[in-house]
């Protein structure tokens, strides 16, 4: 069986008489850093698996092999790219898996498994005992398309009611939100707290506490503000005796000048 690059080299065939196929390599999977999705030495890596080939049809061709845990396909090799092939697909959304050469992960329940599989001449797809082929194409495969876009009732209701309830959650929580930044008459907002502790309680005492802060405060700031104007008075009082002392200067430096007794120095 040829090597390249570390990598076997084996065909691929979806029925007995294939003549022409594709070159699947294979290796064991090993990164430096840890991935608890694809554990080191029971991880098979495929790469150049052809657009066709179903996640199914490799497991049912590796389970002969030995036990298979999951089988992953990836745009391209990364640690999170498997993860990337699957986001945002679920059984209601109109976008597919991508239709292009892709790599595979097989992963083994057992670590003799992931030799074994190295040593395979070809990875056949197709029934050893009927010959019928795991691959399903043509007619069958567009009958299985079209029937996939028929949605069950009952699932798409109950997707519909989780959508709604979550959606309603979402508004409520919004116009609380709001509520809780509103400003009232007055001026005041009323500030909320979510969680358990959501305020303190409107007991008569903690009432009268809280009104008299308010009234300590106000007094404080009424008193701030006498202090402002006195302050502001004694300055406007001090301007007015240093104008009229200058006034007074200037009258007597001129009674000096015209009785020509003015030195300057």
């Amino acid at each position: 069986m040829p090597e390249i690059e570390g990598y076997k080299v084996v065909p691929l065939r979806v029925t007995p008489d294939s003549e022409h196929c594709h070159s699947i390599y294979m290796k064991e999977h090993f990164i430096r850093l840890m991935d608890p999705n694809k554990p080191k030495g029971r991880t098979l890596f495929l790469l150049n698996v052809p657009p066709y080939v179903t996640e199914s049809s490799l497991e049912t061709f590796f389970q002969n092999i030995g036990p298979v845990v999951s089988v992953t396909f990836a745009q391209k090799a990364g640690r999170d790219e498997d993860h990337k092939w699957q986001q945002k697909i679920t059984e209601f959304s109109n976008i597919e898996t991508p239709f292009s050469f892709k790599v595979a992960y097989i992963v083994f329940k057992n670590t003799n498994s992931v030799s074994r599989s190295l040593e395979v001449r070809s990875i056949d797809l197709f029934s050893p005992t009927s010959k019928e082929s795991y691959i399903v194409s043509g007619m069958q495969l567009w009958h299985t398309q079209y029937m996939n876009r028929i949605l069950d009732v009952e699932k798409t209701q109950a997707y519909i009611d989780e959508y709604m309830a979550a959606y309603d959650e979402k508004e409520r929580e919004a116009v609380e939100a709001a509520k809780t930044s509103e400003a009232d008459a007055d001026g005041w907002i009323t500030v909320g707290k979510q969680g358990n502790n959501s305020g303190f309680e409107q007991t008569e005492a903690n009432i009268g506490k809280l009104e008299d802060k308010i009234e300590r405060g106000r007094k404080k700031k009424e008193l701030s503000n006498f202090y402002t104007f006195q302050i502001r008075e004694s300055k406007m009082k001090n301007i007015v005796e240093l104008r009229k002392k200058f006034e007074e200067d200037k009258k007597k430096i001129e009674t000096l000048k015209q009785t020509r007794r003015f030195r300057p120095f």
